[in-house]
């Protein structure tokens, strides 16, 4: 009797470790990433050990001033669905917000990628990617429980651009002349006719100046900048990183102005 106790005790602990160890998960991942200021990263939502998983409605929170989000794309767990999905970046909440569900009566069951989320780092800082919301659900509507696992963001080495010599070469973004008073002519040369946004920021990693251009001539793109913020403001003398972004590519310049 005394032994029959011992093993149905042992069974309800392996089960219930079992259990335990089966808990869906959601987590962001890499959990660590170490990334250079004014760099292009890129992190992932996963989840594991889920079942019967139909819809998700997900908030991360991040710090706007410190990393700036530049886009949030659905991934492949639910690629063999059709599904209804949603993406919002609200830098002013400092909140990622997505939501997905299958059309119709499919689910997933397992471990896959969710969303892939991609963005600049800005400052020298440690940023936390948290789950501020995380209402997973079944095939039944009902609330899945999960353990949340999440995210830092490491930014380094904000003063590198002082270490730089200006003007430094790149074959594919220039700005001449460099050092400048009154303006310099921007060029971008890419092997990818694609529409490309400018952002230059300061030392400080404040975006003072946006332009978004089409190629010209062929993949060619070139303009004039005249040292103003988007406001029309005269920018102060100093160090600015330049930098060009299309869908295919990210390159950066740094470029001084003297007054």
């Amino acid at each position: 009797m005394k032994r029959l106790i011992r093993h149905i005790i042992l069974l309800i602990v392996v089960s219930g470790y079992v259990i335990f160890a089966q808990q869906p998960v959601l987590r962001v991942s890499p959990s660590e990433i170490n990334i250079n200021a004014f760099s292009i990263g890129e992190i992932v939502i996963q989840v594991e050990n889920i079942n019967a998983f139909r819809a998700y409605s997900i908030h991360l929170s991040y710090d706007s001033q410190k990393l700036r989000c530049l886009s949030i794309t659905r991934s492949t767990f639910f690629s063999n669905w059709q599904t209804f999905f949603f993406a919002m970046i609200d830098s002013n909440s400092n909140l990622l917000k997505i939501d997905e569900a299958v059309l119709g009566p499919g689910y997933e069951n397992g471990s896959g990628d969710l969303i892939k989320i991609q963005f600049q780092a800005l400052v020298e800082s440690n940023i936390n990617l948290n789950f501020s919301k995380a209402d997973l659900r079944d095939t039944s509507n009902s609330l899945i429980q999960v353990q949340t696992v999440n995210g830092i963001v490491h930014i380094l080495d904000p003063t590198s651009m002082d270490e730089i010599k200006p003007g430094a070469i790149n074959k594919n973004l220039l700005a001449y002349p460099n050092p400048f008073n009154s303006s310099t002519r921007i060029e971008y040369n890419s092997i990818y006719n694609l529409e490309t946004v400018f952002d230059i920021y300061s030392i400080t990693g404040e975006n003072v100046f946006s332009f978004i251009a089409e190629p010209q001539d062929g993949s060619n793109i070139s303009f004039l900048w005249n040292g103003l913020n988007m406001n029309g403001d005269l920018l102060p003398s100093g160090m600015y990183l330049l930098t060009a972004r299309n869908k295919n590519e990210f390159k950066s310049f740094k470029i001084i102005i003297l007054k």
